[in-house]
């Protein structure tokens, strides 16, 4: 039996798919420029004849890069309530197989944007509810097994769509994976927690209070301060003033000498002729018609008023 290699009477299929996408997916500043160029000087949608101007890109990718990004008719910006009402209306009446007859309904917008917008803002069965564990599973299963390919795993998600659960993989999954890999910690959100700072109110210091400050006055003042009104301004004698008493806060900050001598009932060395004609009269209806504890201070500061 001959060995002999012989011609096949018919051609046959190739036996490897030959694919005619190019890598060459960049477009560098000078080919957009060059292609506006042409497509201003010669508007022509047969894309094949633009092919030997680009060097390593197809017909298709030369298409795609002037109707999704150079074109200045193309409409970028935010959806009008006109747009979004007859993506609606298209839908109901044709379904949502052919986005790219939608889009010559609407001047400025391509069929992706169209499809984009029903399956991640207007379409009603879009779940927006947080994610659950179980559909977390599901996409790093599907991740596993197909990789980046939204749209399919979109089946196994009913409600998710392509562009949420891309989303979900990138922002939270994916991270979340390489940290149980590595090892290390996840990076929480918001300000760093200082160790120091009082976790609640019942730890911030507070001030002492106003009884604590009248035991501590009376504690260290020479008179004694129970015959006196507490709420009197003359309650504490060793305060300093221009009336020669001192305030109950200078015991716990001591001031420095003002002039005028500390004042007590043996102590009548405080020289008033520098206040000017001061008159003791009483200066309020309440002290016109003293009673026991405000004669007390009376007699008290009667020494001072003596010429």
């Amino acid at each position: 039996m001959s060995t002999e290699k012989i011609d096949a009477l018919a051609p046959t299929r190739a036996r490897h798919k030959v694919s005619n996408k190019s890598k060459n997916t960049k477009w560098s500043s000078e080919e957009d420029a060059l292609l506006i160029q042409l497509m201003n000087e010669k508007p022509n949608t047969n894309w094949s004849e633009y092919v030997h101007y680009f060097p390593g890109k197809t017909g298709q990718q030369v298409a795609e890069r002037w109707e999704k990004v150079l074109n200045p008719a193309l409409i970028k910006g935010s959806w009008t309530r006109e747009e979004d009402e007859t993506i609606i209306e298209f839908v109901k009446q044709y379904g949502t197989k052919n986005w790219t007859k939608l889009a010559t309904l609407l001047p400025g917008r391509i069929g992706k944007q169209c499809r984009e917008r029903w399956r991640n803002h207007l379409d009603p069965d879009v779940n927006r509810d947080p994610w659950t564990e179980e559909e977390d599973n599901i996409l790093i299963e599907m991740h596993e097994k197909i990789g980046n390919q939204w749209v399919k795993i979109a089946e196994y998600l009913p409600g998710r769509s392509d562009n949420s659960i891309k989303n979900r993989w990138n922002s939270t999954l994916k991270k979340r994976l390489e940290c149980l890999r590595t090892g290390t910690p996840r990076k929480r959100r918001g300000r760093p927690s200082h160790s120091n700072a009082p976790k609640s109110a019942d730890d911030v210091p507070r001030p002492p209070k106003f009884e604590e400050v009248v035991s501590t006055i009376k504690t260290a003042s020479p008179v004694k301060a129970a015959t006196l009104n507490l709420l009197s301004p003359f309650a504490f004698p060793a305060a300093r003033s221009p009336f020669c008493l001192k305030s109950p806060f200078s015991l716990m900050s001591p001031m420095k000498d003002t002039g005028f001598g500390s004042w007590s009932p043996t102590n009548t060395s405080c020289d008033l002729e520098s206040l000017g004609n001061f008159s003791p009269s009483p200066f309020s209806p309440s002290l016109s018609s003293m009673n026991g504890e405000n004669k007390d201070i009376m007699n008290l500061l009667s020494p001072m008023f003596k010429r």
